[in-house]
């Protein structure tokens, strides 16, 4: 096998590995958020594991046959196929407890993203109107839409 065939193998192998991350969180939100809505049931939490693991058959032979075609033993291409997947329990733990734990950070998370975006506007935007001389209307835009953000924030709750 190649050298370039070989990265590429690799490539494919960490791609579905990382892939997995994403959908063990999915599992352990699901899992963690039991009782927090009407929606949040083991059934349903129990319907994305379904989900989830039945498409995991097809990635994981998307590892294995690889390994298989280039020389591996039928059970070592096997158990990387299956190690290639054994992210998402870890990442599905990581879930279930930071979605216990997220719900009382979140305001302050979205403080942060919101003030992250004012400085954005104050720090780059802002001055780039003022060299093409539209300073005053970028100003003034920021200000309504600050003034009609924090009115709907109110307002809404």
């Amino acid at each position: 096998m190649s050298a370039s065939s070989w990265r590429r193998m690799l490539l494919l192998i960490l791609a579905i590995t990382v892939h997995n991350l994403p959908e063990g969180l999915a599992v352990g939100v699901a899992f963690g958020a039991i009782g927090s809505s009407e929606s949040a049931t083991f059934a349903q939490a129990c319907s994305v594991a379904i989900g989830i693991g039945i498409q995991n058959f097809p990635e994981g032979l998307a590892v294995s046959l690889p390994l298989k075609a280039a020389g591996f033993s039928t059970w070592k291409s096997f158990w990387y196929g299956q190690l290639s997947g054994m992210v998402e329990p870890v990442a599905g733990i990581f879930g279930a407890f930071a979605v216990t734990f997220a719900a009382p950070l979140l305001p302050y998370a979205l403080a942060f993203a919101a003030g992250a975006m004012v400085f954005v506007v104050a720090d780059d935007i802002l001055p780039e109107a003022q060299t093409g001389g539209n300073g005053r209307l970028a100003s003034w835009g920021t200000i309504v839409g600050f003034i009609v953000m924090m009115t709907l924030d109110v307002a809404l709750g």
